[in-house]
């Protein structure tokens, strides 16, 4: 028998038309978004830093920067490196023991950090970093990444839900290491989550294209677009509010802000 010829009607192609409407829609707002984001932290040039103001210079990679040639980084006057060590509760940055290993031996000050998600348990994320990372007293303090970007900017979790799920990640990192952990932001996420609740905390700040006006930050994160001899490609780039003694009596100094927490 002849097989029966399907019926286009007209509902399946409403449907049709929905569904494509929809995908334009969002496909919209999503290259909208990219664009805002795109014009507002990289479209501007990197700034000229002056040196003789800030003359400690760092940078921070993670996986994605690949092999670093760490002794050639040492040779052009990188002091410091954050290093990517874990994200949200489960994820493990797989070059991070590599990388902080080599930045020691080729007398780079260290440090780590933690890609914080909103949408995660904030003890349990602290938790992870604590299994991953081993800090001594000539390393910087821990860094919670803390940003309205990537998944985090659609989160639905409430404002002071986050609030206090970040509270609870700084609290086991503090009573973990000893020390105040640093908060990296961007300057939206500052003002929305930040500022007011958190001050007592060390500040690195990414801002681009203009110096902060906001004068209590200790890192200051300039560009994303940063060239520089031992990395392939971009990366990005910050400097320390001090002189090269303010910034040896910071690391040797962190545990003095430590307070004697509650074990509950």
């Amino acid at each position: 028998m002849p097989k029966k010829k399907r019926k286009f009607t007209f509902k399946k192609l409403s449907l049709i038309c929905l569904a494509i409407l929809f995908v334009l829609f969002f496909g919209y707002i999503a290259y909208t978004y990219a664009m805002d984001y795109y014009k507002k932290y990289y479209a501007c040039p990197t700034l000229g830093i002056d040196y003789n103001k800030y003359p400690v210079t760092g940078i921070d990679i993670s996986s994605h920067q690949g092999d670093v040639d760490w002794k050639v980084l040492s040779d052009n006057h990188i002091s410091f490196v954050f290093i990517k060590a874990t994200e949200g509760s489960d994820f493990k940055d797989k070059r991070y023991k590599e990388n902080h290993l080599k930045a020691r031996e080729n007398n780079i000050v260290a440090g780590a950090y933690l890609f914080y998600k909103f949408n995660r348990d904030g003890q349990v994320q602290a938790e992870n970093f604590i299994k991953t990372v081993q800090l001594s007293d000539n390393d910087l303090p821990p860094v919670v990444d803390f940003e309205l970007s990537y998944g985090n900017r659609f989160s639905r979790i409430s404002h002071p839900q986050v609030q206090n799920q970040l509270l609870r990640c700084l609290f086991e990192l503090e009573k973990h290491y000893k020390c105040k952990p640093i908060i990296y932001t961007n300057v939206d996420t500052y003002n929305k989550y930040i500022k007011g609740f958190f001050d007592e905390y060390p500040l690195w700040l990414c801002k681009l294209c203009t110096e902060p006006q906001l004068k209590t930050w200790t890192f200051w994160q300039y560009t994303h677009k940063g060239l520089i001899p031992g990395i392939q490609g971009n990366v990005d780039m910050n400097i320390f509010n001090g002189t090269y003694t303010d910034f040896i009596n910071y690391i040797y100094s962190k545990k003095t802000s430590y307070k004697n927490l509650k074990n509950d």
